[in-house]
């Protein structure tokens, strides 16, 4: 290939020489040198430059800058697209960017800024591309969006149903329960953890063992399942998405959660939900020497939420052929 150098500060073709040199670079949250060999004018000195070398510098800084900030990486996108078997392009209408962006990204000669980096990096979470997903797809009716948007959608739906292999049965009750949601009656994550306590709940009194194997914890706003405040933390008070695939679950668990929509969820908002576990003994019970508000990551014991459970189940005659007396449980309790 014919080598084609120009020095642009005395004119000189081809007339150069490789030198290392020091390169430093400092920015918002990175500092840092790398030793290049590029290069020099013999005639007046000057650095010459190299197109292709640059760009191989530039990757390398970017790099460097991304792991200083915690950036996102080239591989993490890439594992993006890949588990959700989306194109570049598709993506990128997804977030609102344009075309070149995500490329650049990739390519690692350009780096996202915090922002951005954040953005992709919670696009991990199934849960958070879901809520992109449908959001894009209100908007876009388009019927080659449409396909890209099934495609994505199919793929999307097996990765949260293999969450319930990964995380445990729990992810299989959220699923069920996001399933239930709608534009008209969503579900918040406040919510969503009362739920899965109260199915848990009776789970135990009326079909005598657990739904799932999860410890909760008494936290200032009622029992929380930890490992679903980390899927769900981004979401604060928003509307969780809906889910569009389950896991089965048998008769009498159908029952239990039936039971727990229809007489919780369809009635009482999260905030009354709440209400409904601060009242209660095996929360109180946990929370013992707290005070309102404080934090407390003591775990609720099973054996308590049995014993209340199994008490107010025989004292309201509460079970699978008159679920409805829960009322006037949940009536009482509240007033």
């Amino acid at each position: 290939m014919e080598d084609n150098k120009i020095c642009f500060e005395c004119g000189a073709k081809n007339n150069y020489e490789f030198k290392d040199t020091i390169r430093v670079y400092e920015g918002d949250g990175y500092s840092f040198e790398i030793l290049v060999n590029i290069p020099f004018c013999r005639k007046c000195g000057a650095p010459i430059y190299d197109e292709k070398l640059e760009n191989e510098i530039a990757q390398k800084a970017n790099k460097k800058i991304r792991e200083q900030r915690k950036l996102i990486t080239r591989e993490e996108i890439l594992e993006i697209l890949e588990s959700y078997n989306i194109s570049q392009k598709f993506l990128s209408k997804l977030l609102g960017w344009g075309e070149i962006t995500l490329t650049r990204y990739i390519n690692g000669n350009y780096t996202p800024n915090i922002t951005n980096s954040n953005r992709l990096k919670e696009l991990k979470n199934p849960y958070i591309f879901q809520k992109l997903l449908s959001e894009y797809g209100e908007k876009h009716t388009e019927e080659n969006e449409r396909k890209l948007l099934k495609k994505a959608q199919d793929q999307l739906n097996n990765k949260i149903e293999m969450l319930s292999v990964s995380q445990g049965r729990i992810i299989s009750v959220v699923n069920w329960f996001l399933a239930q949601s709608s534009e008209e009656t969503p579900i918040t994550h406040l919510a969503l953890q009362k739920l899965l306590y109260f199915t848990q709940s009776w789970s135990m009194a009326l079909i005598g063992s657990e739904i799932f194997h999860d410890d909760c914890q008494a936290w200032a706003h009622g029992a929380v399942y930890p490992k679903v405040y980390d899927l769900f933390k981004r979401f604060r008070y928003m509307p969780l998405p809906k889910v569009y695939r389950t896991a089965a679950f048998d008769e009498k668990e159908l029952k239990v959660l039936d039971m727990v929509k229809q007489y919780y969820f369809d009635i009482y908002s999260a905030k009354a939900l709440e209400k409904i576990c601060h009242k209660e003994e095996p929360y109180q019970k946990a929370r013992e020497g707290c005070s309102e508000g404080e934090t407390c990551n003591t775990i609720i014991q099973k054996k308590d939420i049995a014993s209340y459970y199994n008490h107010i189940s025989r004292q309201y005659d509460i079970g699978f052929s008159n679920m409805i007396n829960v009322k006037k449980y949940l009536n009482l309790i509240l007033n």
